[in-house]
């Protein structure tokens, strides 16, 4: 009897091991006749297009960015504005975009929904119902809430604790300076990007420039347990710590923040839909739970679990936009102009004829008219020009049955694939920017007709749609504050040879180009190895 059982489970076993292997093969012969007549690098039907990639990648920096990598392989196999990608079963199969045109019919015209690719990244960090990875009615609503807060008109209004916060960061520097040390330059504007959003969306100080902050520390713990674009180890792939670490981190992100969320509405005055009151120098959250009492028809004026469920990740993606944009930004703007001296002088010019001579009086003049920071036309260029070279992320979206992109007369499938508009490819094709490797920052100061005036949707940092980023403005308004007092305040350089020497890796590889502080992905792109920097009183 035992016998029987036995063989009744082998039999069992066969059957669904039969079973996978059939399905393996299907989707195995499927992913690659996908692949018939469409544009895409030198294909072998039984690896797709491993070996090619492969061979690029042994050319690069063995961590670079998966964007950087999709820009080189159109450059060596001269590849048309869409073309496919096939890595299975290690990867996606991928529909690249690389053309503003196409890109528009992806974002905005039928506004594809996110690639679940995105939300496998974003989760550990910010759960699953933030406005990154929702979709459909259920973002819309919660877009329309927050919405509010992250008006331009509304983020002058907070501006003062934005340059206090800033100021910190200028204080960080002044130590580093002082010390003459080596620094991580990207840490250091990460958290004090933490604190600039912490104060703008919870009115709260999280002092996540001057002491531990449990929050940071979990999330950057986050950042080291996501996985490399590279990682090919099945020991580190199938490391089942890996679930436990990231939940372990949700729960104390989440302890934090609802912590900070329950001290500010005890104390939070009465909402615009009670009393009438001014938005005036109120938090993200306050504008937002009115948004949403009014549309719930509550006139208690008290938090649900709903509202707070849904804010607590909304707050965890701010601060995980901040990390993804502004710091990033930081870091190649010291690092561009450090090299770039004639920029350096314009942009010092500028500051001089806008806030005074007086350094130090920088802060308090932006402080009594934060509308000066309108007034600044060329750091503006540099900032465009910087996310034009330096992208922070793209946006992956999911194919659809029946959905094809159109270009030059010919219709191109999306069933099936990630259709991915590469802004890092985007934003350096020859084919759209002249000169795309050169910083150019007077790009964005020319009128049309200029052969330098960028091309419409050629730009697209911040993505275009109904999903672009809802902390566009806040970006562009802490940046400029940051930029001002710390360029005019500070020499910053790059320290990546003292680095590589110490490491005993001087010859550690570099971009084609000779790009040393190439963009890494660590959730989004970021400068290689945390940008290391030295500064010094200017």
């Amino acid at each position: 009897m035992d016998l029987i059982n036995v063989h009744t489970v082998a039999k069992a076993l066969l059957v669904l091991l039969a079973g996978y292997v059939v399905k393996v093969l299907t989707t195995f012969y499927k992913k690659r006749r996908a692949l018939n007549g469409l544009p895409q690098p030198p294909f072998s039907f039984a690896f797709g297009h491993l070996p090619i990639i492969g061979k690029l990648v042994s050319t690069l920096p063995a961590n670079c960015h998966p964007h950087v990598l999709m820009h080189y392989l159109r450059n060596k196999y001269d590849l048309p504005p869409i073309f496919y990608v096939d890595t299975w079963p290690f990867g996606y199969s991928i529909c690249v975009v690389v053309d503003p045109d196409v890109a528009f019919q992806v974002t905005v015209q039928r506004s594809l929904p996110k690639h679940e690719a995105a939300s496998d990244v974003i989760w550990p960090l910010a759960g699953t119902k933030n406005l990154v990875s929702m979709d459909g009615p259920e973002h819309k609503r919660w877009r329309a809430i927050f919405n509010p807060g992250f008006s331009s008109a509304h983020l002058m209004t907070l501006v003062d604790g934005i340059v206090d916060d800033s100021l910190t960061f200028m204080d960080v520097l002044a130590e580093h300076a002082e010390a003459k040390d080596v620094f991580s330059l990207e840490e250091a504007a990460t958290r004090a990007t933490v604190d600039i959003i912490g104060r703008v969306a919870l009115d709260t100080q999280m002092h996540a420039q001057t002491k531990e902050n449990d929050f940071v520390s979990a999330f950057r713990s986050q950042l080291t347990w996501l996985l490399g674009s590279n990682e090919l180890n099945p020991l580190v792939i199938f490391n089942p710590m890996r679930r436990v670490v990231f939940a372990y981190n949700q729960w104390r992100m989440d302890r934090f923040v609802s912590k900070v969320m329950d001290e500010r509405f005890a104390t939070r005055p009465g909402s615009k839909a009670i009393n009438g009151s001014s938005k005036r120098n109120r938090p993200v959250i306050d504008l937002a739970l009115d948004a949403y009492l009014e549309e719930e028809g509550n006139k208690s004026a008290t938090i649900d679990a709903t509202f707070k469920r849904f804010a607590m990740d909304q707050i965890k993606i701010f601060m995980f936009a901040g990390h993804d944009t502004t710091s990033s930004t930081i870091c190649y703007i010291a690092y561009v102009l450090s090299k770039y001296p004639d920029a350096m002088e314009k942009v010092l010019q500028e500051y001089n004829q806008v806030f005074g001579n007086d350094v130090e009086q920088t802060a308090q003049r932006i402080k009594e008219d934060p509308y000066l920071l309108n007034k600044l036309p060329y750091s503006v260029a540099i900032i465009k020009e910087i996310l034009r070279l330096y992208p922070p992320a793209s946006s992956a979206r999911m194919g659809q049955p029946g959905f094809f992109l159109n270009y030059n007369g010919k219709q191109y499938p999306t069933e099936g694939f990630m259709v991915w508009p590469v802004s890092y490819a985007l934003q350096r094709s020859p084919d759209l920017w002249p000169e795309p490797e050169k910083f150019i920052p007077e790009r964005w100061l020319v009128k049309e007709g200029d052969p330098l005036f960028p091309i419409k949707g050629a730009w697209r940092p911040f993505e275009f749609g109904p999903r672009h980023c809802i902390g566009i403005e806040l970006a562009m308004i802490e940046t400029k504050i940051i930029m001002a007092l710390m360029l005019r305040q500070f020499n910053i350089k790059a320290a990546y040879e003292e680095l590589d020497a110490a490491s005993g890796k001087e010859k550690l590889r570099t971009t084609p180009e000779g790009e040393r502080a190439y963009q890494v992905l660590i959730a989004t792109a970021k400068p290689s190895d945390g940008m290391p920097a030295r500064v010094s009183r200017r």
